[in-house]
């Protein structure tokens, strides 16, 4: 039934000591759990995943949303170069533009981007500057500051602008612009324009501008 001293105590048994081999395999063990336990801790950057990692990226995107609508932003429409516009304006206006500009960006998009087109074409009837003083003032005031934009009168024409390149292809991004403020036009010809996005929000003078005119008015 087992000795015993004569205190009545169960006589002490040392514990074997590990072997330096158990050690080692101890310590690869602890590693490979603590490797296992972060990996199933972590979830994908781009916010894929199911079970815990799915419902993290959803409560986050949740999270996210909410707070940007309090601040006055709305995730899904907002594209970050209004955020941009914004800044500019704020600075503009003396203003300190960090905070807001700052809370912008975390809620806004980037947008893809857009094809950019070696010439500008713009189609309008002569008459039509009298009834629409917009057009007049972009086609007598703006239109010659922009490299690479002509200005074509064909009688009974809406307003339009046509994008296209050089290369041969007929490929043409066409654009109805009835109504269009004159600094619409010039913004969307900017961004749109090589020559004129190179040149900045006023462009640059342009040599054939003017010439273009003339010539489809006396042919």
């Amino acid at each position: 039934e087992g000795a015993r001293d004569t205190r009545g105590r169960a006589p002490c048994v040392k514990a074997p000591v590990p072997s330096m081999a158990q050690g080692f395999t101890r310590g690869l063990l602890l590693l490979l759990l603590a490797s296992l336990a972060a990996g199933q801790e972590s979830c994908p950057a781009d916010g894929s995943g199911s079970g815990s990692c799915g419902a993290t990226a959803q409560g986050s995107a949740a999270n996210r949303s909410s707070t940007c609508r309090a601040q006055g932003f709305d995730p899904d429409k907002l594209g970050c170069k209004t955020c941009r516009v914004l800044k500019q304006r704020l600075i503009q206006n003396g203003l300190d533009a960090s905070p807001l500009t700052a809370e912008c960006l975390g809620c806004c998009q980037e947008e893809p981007a857009q094809e950019i087109w070696k010439k500008a074409l713009l189609i309008a009837d002569a008459s039509t500057q009298d009834r629409d003083q917009d057009l007049h003032d972009f086609i007598k005031r703006k239109a010659p500051r922009i490299r690479n934009l002509e200005v074509d009168y064909q009688e009974g024409s809406w307003p339009a602008l046509e994008l296209s390149m050089d290369d041969g292809s007929d490929r043409v991004l066409r654009a109805d612009v009835r109504g269009w403020k004159s600094d619409h036009l010039v913004e969307f010809v900017n961004s749109r324009l090589e020559a004129a996005a190179e040149d900045g929000e006023s462009g640059a003078m342009g040599n054939g501008a003017w010439s273009a005119e003339i010539q489809s008015c006396s042919g």
